[in-house]
């Protein structure tokens, strides 16, 4: 090993006199240049070889490049790149070629390679490397297709691209993407064809190139995306005849629909559905027979994830296919359409109802009863029922009726949420004691969610008696959160005279429901009787928080009473 070291050591000899003789390098530049690649050399050719050891020392001569051409720039020297730079490249060619010998399996190595060659300007090689790649990973269909766009793209060889995916193909028969690529390399030379009789073979031959996909890929995506490749390049011609009567083949599948809807938009026409056109319709052509095909298509398919998908192609319509006012239409109309057919999933009606709401066209009625028939078809829609709510807002009876309804449909989480809206919205004392009346009914989960909102409601329309009255109510029928003291607390404090009395039972009902593993509403009970009560009450009221909470707590309460006193 050390001879066979020591002779591409020797080997090197001349390129790093010339390197001296530049002046591009010192001495001692030099020196550790030779001894970093006598230290590479060595790990190279050791028994056990490993691959970080040739990604390193590639990685030491690419970069040496970069600074040679670098210092040239700077000193202004373009001589001997031959024996530098060239060298150089040769080395790192041979390193590579070791490389891929010993890790055959590692396909990483042979792009790096490739993109070396490309570097250098060793293009010949690749075709070399490409065809050592195809004999390692000849199973894989991906790497016929980098050999051909080689060929097609870089060198380009159009026949000899065609060439590695017929044998691609021959290895792969069901390979999409070799089908593809070679449909669209078949049209290209049928374009570039000199004469009309090339031109003509060259169609033949793309025409059975997608005739052999479609038989061997039954998946009906195949020919769309045929008919995509076919669209840049056959221009209408007798190829894309074909692929479009074969799609129209199909059409008791749905996706057929689908695209050819989509296709309409673009400007891609089948006469096949003019039957289904309304001529009445003052559409341009390529919406008109957009719209023919989204109604006819959920007639047969009738499905909300079709009906959206097909909605939002209407929104995405190119300004070229029709102006904003007739999108506009004709967004309405299909939503109108997907409604009635009850094929609007949820999260689509509140885009359509503040679209018909900005049109001005429906009145709050009309447009009221289509949120009824949807919540009708979609109970459990919460979206819907807020919609429903938000127009029924002028009419408050009308509000409650709605809230009612959505109770007896939603989970107590979503109602709850739709009672609080109500509870925000309401006006009058009349309505809110009826709302209070009628929410009493519903689910004990909801008429604890709305507790405290309906406390504070209340207040502000009913007056403090009232209040009262309801939270003598509300505290005979636990479980009572701790903001429904808190506020009638709060309430009571801000009264112009305030009742210690009433305060105080407020505190005894707080403690009584949270003092066991609460120590804030002990210390709050304790500050209130010192501040506005009777001072002479806390001692006793220190006693029962001590012998109420629970044994970790008692000490954070003492802790908290003594910081109190400090402070006070």
């Amino acid at each position: 090993m050390a001879e066979f070291v020591n002779q591409r050591i020797e080997d090197m000899i001349n390129e790093l006199e010339q390197m001296r003789r530049t002046g591009m390098y010192n001495d001692d530049e030099i020196r550790e240049i030779a001894r970093k690649r006598k230290e590479f050399e060595y790990k190279i050719q050791r028994r056990v070889k490993s691959k970080e050891d040739f990604v390193h020392y590639i990685e030491y001569e690419l970069t040496m490049l970069e600074d040679i051409s670098l210092r040239r720039r700077q000193a202004n020297l373009s001589e001997l790149k031959k024996d530098i730079e060239y060298a150089i490249a040769k080395r790192v060619n041979k390193v590579f070629k070791q490389f891929i010998y010993r890790f055959q399996n590692d396909i990483e190595i042979y792009f790096q390679y490739i993109k070396f060659c490309r570097g250098v300007g060793f293009e010949s090689a690749i075709s070399g490397i490409i065809g050592q790649m195809l004999q390692m990973y000849g199973d894989k269909p991906k790497m016929w297709q980098l050999a051909s766009k080689w060929e097609s793209e870089e060198q380009r060889n159009l026949p000899a691209a065609r060439d590695f995916l017929l044998k691609g193909l021959h290895r792969h028969p069901d390979a999409e993407v070799l089908y593809l690529d070679l449909f669209k390399i078949e049209l290209i030379l049928a374009n570039n064809s000199a004469t009309d009789e090339d031109k003509e073979k060259q169609i033949k031959r793309a025409s059975i190139v997608w005739r052999n996909c479609e038989k061997n890929i039954t998946d009906v995506s195949v020919l769309f995306k045929l008919f995509d490749v076919c669209v840049l390049y056959d221009e209408g011609g007798s190829v894309l005849r074909e692929i479009k009567e074969e799609i129209w083949s199909r059409n008791s599948q749905r996706e057929v629909w689908c695209f050819i809807a989509a296709k309409e938009l673009e400007g891609c026409h089948w006469d096949e559905i003019e039957e289904f056109v309304d001529e009445d319709s003052d559409y341009p052509d390529n919406l008109k027979y957009y719209m023919a095909v989204y109604e006819e298509t959920l007639q047969r398919f009738p499905d909300e994830s079709l009906c959206t998908k097909l909605i939002h192609n209407l929104l995405g319509a190119s300004d070229s296919v029709c102006s904003g006012e007739q999108k506009v239409n004709a967004v309405k109309s299909a939503w109108l359409v997907g409604h009635e057919q009850g094929l609007l999933p949820d999260h689509m009606y509140p885009f359509g109802i503040q679209m018909l709401k900005l049109e001005n066209e429906l009145s709050s009625s009309e447009l009221f009863e289509i949120l009824d028939t949807a919540t009708k078809r979609k109970p459990s829609a919460k979206c819907l029922w807020e919609e429903k709510l938000s127009l029924a807002k002028p009419d408050e009876k009308k509000m409650l009726s709605v809230v009612q309804e959505a109770s007896r449909a939603l989970a107590a989480d979503d109602a709850a949420l739709l009672w609080h809206w109500l509870l925000e919205h309401v006006k009058t004392s009349a309505t809110l004691k009826n709302v209070y009346k009628r929410v009493q009914n519903c689910e004990s989960a909801v008429l604890l969610a709305v507790k405290f909102k309906l406390l504070v409601k209340m207040y502000e329309h009913c007056g403090l008696k009232a209040t009262r009255e309801m939270y003598e109510e509300f505290i005979r029928t636990p479980p009572i959160q701790l903001d429904l003291h808190t506020a009638m607390i709060d309430i009571e404090s801000n009264q112009e005279v305030v009742n210690v009395k009433q305060i105080r039972k407020c505190y005894e009902c707080l403690v009584q429901h949270h003092g066991r593993d609460n120590v804030d509403v002990w210390c709050d009970y304790m500050k209130f009787e010192t501040s506005k009560g009777s001072a002479a009450l806390s001692p006793a009221i220190y006693r029962r928080a001590v012998a109420t909470l629970k044994k970790e707590l008692v000490d954070q309460f003492i802790k908290n009473q003594a910081l109190a006193k400090i402070k006070s």
